[in-house]
């Protein structure tokens, strides 16, 4: 029986640790359209079903910063592992609620294990990218997380459609677990990583956040997270409203996604040559851009289409990102940064879904939109601000 080498090549490390964290994304993509209604199913109404989707984020707030610290510390496999294990327990309890007010426990045990996994795995990848190659190594990675979450949302619908709710829940923890069992076998122990490089130095958050670009692409993620939330939170309900199946909403986000997911390894690339902020900026204007119009248009073409180009403009902005935060990471604690951003991310998911239920339950499910695209922009300026003198990549 062939076993993995003890000293696999960076490459390698790439490879199987994309097929492991996309096969996991799979299972949440899942349910990602799925909760919101099931909560309504449950009774919830908009500000509960903010409040379910919120305590996913609040979890991820909460220990973002301290699993990106531990890992800098003590290693990357051991946390990944342990976040897939609580993915597979996760699956399972989503069945046992009887009134939609259980799902908020549920969700914030959800995202405790998801703080575990991709970002930790991220920060690996930068870990044995080589220098020239962080933004091609970065969104490789970040296209297996898109592709997992794209295909996600579409079997999920067609299993519910099909097989029921609890089919959906069922299969994301099957598929958590088997990925498990991936990174058991196959990721090596970080003691056996020989390539790593020298351990960098882990700078106090407060500092990190005092520095100036970092500061910058926290705040338009928190900003950004903001109003994409309000997309893919309350997309399944407006689609609902427009009377379509939830096959169909599994193709509408499936499709966001896997434009996001196509477009990571060249752009990626792209970022490594030119200087990656024009890409983040273009991006999340012409995404804010996108948002704004889905109230005001009918039918599933047309609402599959700035789904795409919704998908095409995070595609172009993802990769930019990464490839900043990684390049600071290697001198202020890879994991920490990289954990630090999330939690903006994270952050922002608790204001969307929260501020746009109020606005769902008061003046409608189209100003829901409307607040969404604002946020994003405000994101735009914001980063266009604080990455004014970001320099070009070969710059020192």
């Amino acid at each position: 029986m062939w076993t993995p080498p003890s000293s696999p090549s960076p490459s390698s490390i790439l490879l199987l640790l994309s097929i492991a964290v996309g096969v996991a994304m799979i299972g949440l993509g899942i349910i990602w359209p799925l909760v919101p209604v099931y909560a309504m199913e449950l009774g919830a109404g908009g500000l509960l079903v903010g409040l379910i989707i919120a305590s996913f984020n609040v979890a991820r707030v909460l220990l973002n910063p301290f699993s990106g610290r531990f890992s800098d510390r003590f290693g990357r496999k051991r946390f990944i592992v342990v976040g897939l294990l609580a993915y597979a327990g996760v699956g399972v309890c989503y069945v046992l609620p009887a009134q939609a007010e259980t799902l908020i426990l549920i969700r914030f045990l959800h995202g405790l294990a998801s703080v575990l996994v991709v970002p930790i795995a991220m920060a690996l990848t930068a870990d044995v990218a080589p220098k020239e190659k962080l933004g091609l190594y970065m969104g490789t990675l970040n296209m297996a997380v898109m592709l997992g979450l794209g295909i996600g949302p579409v079997l999920g619908g067609t299993i519910r459609d099909h097989f029921g709710m609890n089919a959906a829940f069922y299969t994301m923890g099957a598929l958590a677990l088997f990925t498990c069992l991936l990174v058991m076998i196959w990721i090596p122990a970080d003691a056996r990583q020989d390539f790593s490089r020298e351990r960098s130095p882990i700078v106090p958050f407060r500092k990190m956040l005092a520095h100036r670009t970092v500061f910058g692409i926290f705040m338009m993620r928190f900003f950004t997270a903001s109003g994409q939330g309000t997309v893919y939170t309350f997309l399944p309900i407006l689609a609902l409203q427009l009377h379509l199946s939830s096959s169909q909403v599994g193709i509408l986000l499936g499709a966001n996604i896997f434009l996001i997911a196509f477009l990571q390894r060249s752009f990626g690339a792209l970022a490594d040559r030119i200087n990656p902020k024009h890409l983040v900026i273009y991006g999340t204007l012409a995404s804010g851009l996108t948002v704004l119009g889905m109230p005001f248009v009918e039918g599933f073409v047309m609402i599959l289409a700035l789904n795409i180009l919704m998908g095409m403009a995070n595609g172009a902005a993802l990769p930019g990102g990464l490839v900043i935060i990684g390049r600071l990471g290697r001198s202020m604690g890879m994991a920490s940064l990289m954990s630090l951003t999330d939690a903006a991310w994270s952050l922002g998911m608790i204001v969307s879904p929260i501020l746009s239920g109020i606005i769902l339950d008061t003046i409608g499910l189209s100003y829901t939109f409307v607040v969404g695209s604002l946020l994003i922009m405000a994101g735009c300026v914001l980063v266009m601000r604080f990455l004014k003198d970001y320099p070009p990549p070969n710059t020192p």
